[in-house]
């Protein structure tokens, strides 16, 4: 058997081998041709690119919380196959959510249940798997199973990386898909005057109206103490599919970030806290009544009976409150390297109110409450072109249900307290970089509750792991950069996914745990070729996966469970050793200076290694791509601009149809989009931008396999977004 799964191992990646050659060829005589065309019109235009990064060959070691700083600033490691969204992409993805702005990355889609709550997937992973680094700190709070979206405001970000390798040495386990690195910009130490930025976004589909503000500066009687202070509040009523409502989808959600730093020469502290509120309605048919009923609303595919628009958030619904509070300090003794040291406390709230007999709708029949510890303790130290990393990171956390509330929790109280240590080795001149890491991690999980049949069950299990990760980049010409890295990931059991043992709300499912489960162990190893030009920029990633007791929710078909609720299609999490491998695209043609042409594509294949089975929701082959016209006015005041966009999603053909509820994906789908805007510079100090987007403005009518609430309604209908921005 042993002998069968190393041919099968070998056999793909034969496969797999031939297909990248020949596509390689492809995408280097491209290159080669582009070699030819004329440059010199574009000598003086320069080009903001969405997953723009830096020259690294032209760097500057200056360190700013650990982070390196060059012409663009690089959020993690030059030996990491990543990709960079800008401050100006987050302001035009107003109204959007994370998940959804973050597909404008190649090899990056979306997990989404219904409408509302969307998960960034990457490379096929989701979830646990992807770990969000926000500010310096991780999130804790995606503990809770899939219908959870991150509780995160992405606009108090100015940058967005998304890491496509396993970076489980620095940042620790869970980061067996990829990172997404979420931070701010330096605060404004000694700036003379006050900076800020107002947004307001109004969108058709919802009737939705969102607003965004923040300010900084630094304290006129101590230039040396900086200050910033941020904003967000988004109202939003029934949305719509193409053809009907999606009744009780609206959403209400405050946000507000504060930060104060103080740096005098090598010295700086900084302190943040930020508080996340988010109520939104849970779609109507999520809540199901017996099995023929459900049986019955599967097949229809959609709602049977719509009520008239409303702001109202009716019951059931969902509120979510996560709190923030981060203290960083730093300082760089010259002789001797820097220290870096970061303490974190969340708290996560999570209520779900339920439709529930004798007016008792108003009691949350979920009612988590989740306090996470942090701490991180770094030292780094340059010499000539050796860099030394060291650092250690504790974590503690503690989970409980609130009584009271009648129902059985989904998952029982638990603890988590993981304990981590790691020492990187990186070398840098002018072409060439390499790095080596190596890193060990003990885990100790704690779990006790009763389940909805009044059995006692929980129990305590430890884990721990070796990783490591060897990375390299290579600069072959000022133009054509060569990214390797490899890496060895781990990833301990969740505890929903050993004990849950309940329906979720949002995705209208039961949810069953399996407490036997060990740990994830992944090998994965990614290659990046990147071109850029004043013509062109052209990046092709290849990347070979192996997950040893990969963890998923398998649909059971045929199965359900019956509570006082209704019925629910049965969920069962399992094991399984997979292999995924696929191939990202991303290219941005200039054949004129005024005009640019930009196309993104993934392809993934996701199998178990013993059956051969392919996983559940893993994205289809889709390409991205848009059409931009930037006409160069002789004023510097006026900068217009106009965008032409497409998305072709195909057929999910590689799924295994036995053991879904539905035994076919949902068809293929074209959607088309528009978008244009201009900044209006109006002084050295204030500039105005309009900005005006159509999503899916043929308004069709569409499934998306990856959307858990799929066997209940259609994805979203048009959408037209108007944002008007003050810079002062």
């Amino acid at each position: 058997m042993q002998q069968e799964h190393l041919f099968n191992y070998s056999f793909y990646s034969y496969f797999i081998a031939v297909n990248m050659k020949k596509l390689f060829y492809t995408f280097m005589s491209v290159i080669a041709l582009c070699e030819f065309v004329p440059t010199s019109a574009f000598a003086q235009n320069q080009y903001d690119l969405e997953t723009a990064q830096p020259d690294t060959t032209k760097q500057n070691y200056h360190l700013i919380d650990g982070v390196e700083i060059s012409t663009v600033r690089k959020l993690v490691s030059n030996n990491a196959v990543s990709s960079q969204l800008n401050n100006k992409t987050i302001e035009r993805s107003l109204g959007q959510s994370l998940g959804t702005m973050l597909e404008r990355v190649s090899g990056v889609s979306s997990i989404q249940t219904g409408g509302t709550v969307s998960k960034p997937v990457i490379h096929g992973m989701y979830g646990n798997r992807i770990l969000l680094v926000n500010n310096g700190a991780r999130l804790t709070g995606q503990q809770w199973g899939a219908d959870h979206a991150p509780e995160v405001d992405k606009n108090s970000s100015t940058k967005i990386e998304v890491v496509k390798g396993a970076e489980a040495v620095r940042y620790g386990s869970d980061a067996l898909g990829g990172i997404v690195v979420m931070e701010q910009d330096m605060l404004p130490y000694n700036q003379k005057h006050t900076h800020g930025r107002l947004l307001s976004m109004y969108g058709s589909n919802g009737y939705r109206y969102q607003f965004v503000g923040n300010a900084e500066g630094s304290m006129p009687f101590l230039p040396s103490l900086a200050w910033r202070i941020q904003a967000t509040y988004a109202n939003s009523g029934d949305q719509r599919a193409a053809h009907y409502l999606l009744n009780n989808t609206g959403t209400r959600e405050f946000d507000f970030s504060t930060a104060l730093g103080y740096q005098h020469k090598n010295f700086r502290a900084e302190g943040y806290l930020s508080r996340y509120d988010l109520k939104l309605g849970v779609l109507y048919n999520a809540q199901m009544g017996d099995a023929d009923l459900l049986a019955e609303r599967i097949k229809i595919g959609r709602p049977v009976d719509i009520t008239p628009y409303t702001r109202h958030i009716d019951y059931p619904f969902q509120h979510i409150v996560h709190t923030n509070a981060t203290l960083k300090l730093y300082y760089n003794t010259e002789k001797y390297g820097d220290f870096y040291w970061l303490a974190s406390f969340q708290k996560d709230d999570r209520e779900e109110n339920r439709i529930r007999r004798m007016n008792l709708s108003y009691i949350p029949a979920v009612s988590m409450h989740l306090k996470t510890l942090q701490n991180y303790l770094r030292w780094r130290k340059y010499y000539g072109d050796w860099q030394t990393e060291v650092g250690t990171q504790v974590v503690n956390s503690n989970h409980s249900n609130q009584r009271g509330t009648g129902v059985v929790p989904i998952i029982p109280n638990h603890t988590e307290n993981q304990i981590g240590a790691y020492a990187l080795q990186k070398y840098q001149n002018n072409r060439l970089g390499a790095e080596l890491g190596v890193r060990f991690d003990w885990q100790d999980t704690k779990a006790a509750g009763y389940d909805w049949t009044g059995d006692y069950y929980g129990g305590h299990r430890t884990f721990s792991n070796f990783t490591y990760s060897l990375g390299a980049h290579y600069h072959a010409t000022d133009k054509l950069t060569l990214t390797t890295n490899f890496g060895l990931a781990w990833r301990a059991p969740h505890v929903f996914e050993l004990y849950s043992n309940g329906n979720e709300l949002g995705t209208g499912r039961f949810v069953r745990g399996d407490s036997t489960m060990c740990s994830e162990n992944s090998y994965k190893w990614v290659v990046s070729t990147e071109y850029r030009s004043t013509v062109l920029d052209a990046r092709l990633d290849a990347y070979l996966q192996w997950v040893k007791h990969y963890i998923y929710d398998r649909p059971m078909k045929g199965e359900y469970v019956t509570v006082i609720s209704g019925t629910y299609p049965l969920f069962q999490y399992m094991q399984t050793d997979v292999f995924i491998r696929g191939i990202d695209f991303d290219l941005r043609l200039r054949p004129l200076s005024a005009i640019e042409y930009h196309i993104v594509s993934s392809m993934i294949w996701a199998n178990e290694t013993r059956t051969h089975n392919y996983l559940p929701y893993i994205p289809s082959f889709r390409i991205n791509h848009s059409l931009t016209y930037t006409p160069h006015l002789s004023g510097k005041a006026f900068a217009p601009w106009i965008e032409v966009k497409h998305r072709f999603v195909a057929r999910q053909t590689r799924f295994n149809a036995a053991s879904d509820l539905i035994a076919y994906a949902p068809a293929s789908y074209s959607l088309f989009g528009l978008e244009a805007g201009t900044e209006w510079r109006i002084d050295t100090h204030n500039t105005l931008s309009l900005f005006v987007s159509a999503d899916n403005i043929f308004n069709k009518e569409y499934k998306e396999y990856t959307n858990r609430a799929r066997y209940y309604a259609h994805d979203l209908g048009r959408d037209i977004r108007l944002t008007i921005g003050w810079k002062f």
